[in-house]
């Protein structure tokens, strides 16, 4: 089941963080074959699921309000749930009360780093999750429930998240990327795929990039471009070096069943994915200046690096998101 996040701010002005957020999927909804079960607070309810739009909500700005949308049955199930603000907790809109996974309130923070960190999605727009995933992230990274998983059991969840939102980052950039060819769409991802085999292709056209910008860059240096050009197209060749060396790191996880070599191997792609969003961050600011925009006009080998800018921004956002998520480990 797909998951869809929807800020609804508050209206009554009073600056106090009265708002909700409300969420398409449900950490406590689960599927086992035909059945479709709530275990929320460790009991177990057969429910009718009705896959409401968390959108038909939007109209409702605090926690009183939402509980007027409760069903008047009790095991109808909208599978939608959304973060309350004023009391960090998550609820379930369709039978009002709060979210509990083995004895614990499940945290607000804790429910929007798992809809962040399982998104490629900007933060505008909407987050395609699932259940299961939400489920699993809140065990494996929250701290409210720490010690619920083994160290083992961790590491395998780790692995499989980074494994994943990799694939998806890849994706994206691929179909961002003005001198690249996607390699796929997500569905292929949900599909099932051998991941190296799927992560060649796009880190081919990074081999193929850092030739590209070494040649140019050697090119502007010859005919005695300014220097901030020549650095330009330096910077260029850089962030696909530090591209294709992350994807490396990520893959080698898959390889990797002990815990603090786990946590090692992250801190060095906490350190790549910090030296990506530099470098990211000084070709977007110098691609915008003004003395950028008057050579492009004369010089048509830098159509590349002007269309860079909207990958740029793909690339900040999704990076963001590692460093912010995996840095808590």
């Amino acid at each position: 089941m797909e998951s869809r996040e929807i800020l609804v701010e508050s209206q009554d002005g009073s600056g106090k963080g009265g708002s909700i957020k409300l969420v398409r999927g449900c950490p406590c909804f689960k599927v086992f074959g035909d059945e479709k079960l709530c275990i929320n607070d460790d009991n177990i309810l057969e429910v009718e699921a009705m896959e409401v739009d968390p959108q038909v909500f939007s109209y409702r700005t605090n926690r009183k309000g939402m509980l007027e949308e409760r069903s008047e049955d009790s095991n109808v199930c909208y599978t939608s749930i959304y973060v309350n603000y004023p009391d960090n907790k998550v609820y379930c809109i369709s039978q009002g009360w709060v979210l509990r996974i083995h004895g614990y309130d499940v945290p607000g923070n804790d429910l929007e780093d798992a809809l962040q960190f399982l998104s490629t999605k900007d933060l505008t727009a909407s987050a395609e999750i699932c259940s299961e995933c939400l489920y699993k992230f809140i065990l494996t990274l929250a701290d409210t429930f720490s010690d619920l998983m083994s160290r083992k059991e961790k590491t395998e969840e780790v692995k499989r998240y980074v494994d994943k939102f990799s694939l998806m980052i890849a994706v994206k950039h691929s179909q961002t990327d003005g001198m690249m060819s996607p390699i796929g769409t997500e569905d292929d991802i949900e599909e099932g795929v051998d991941h190296f085999a799927f992560l060649r292709g796009y880190l081919v056209q990074l081999l193929e990039q850092q030739a590209c910008w070494s040649d140019l860059h050697s090119e502007l240096k010859e005919e005695g471009s300014p220097i901030w050009l020549v650095d330009l197209a330096g910077m260029r060749e850089l962030l696909a070096r530090f591209e294709f060396q992350f994807y490396s790191q990520t893959l080698q996880l898959r390889d990797i069943n002990d815990f603090h070599l786990l946590i090692k191997m992250l801190q060095f792609i906490l350190k790549t994915s910090d030296q990506i969003l530099d470098v990211n961050d000084r070709i977007h600011s110098e691609i915008r200046s003004e003395r950028f925009r008057e050579l492009l006009e004369k010089d048509s080998r830098l159509a590349n690096l002007e269309s860079y800018s909207e990958k740029s921004r793909t690339v900040e956002h999704n990076f963001g998101n590692i460093l912010q998520i995996l840095s808590r480990l």
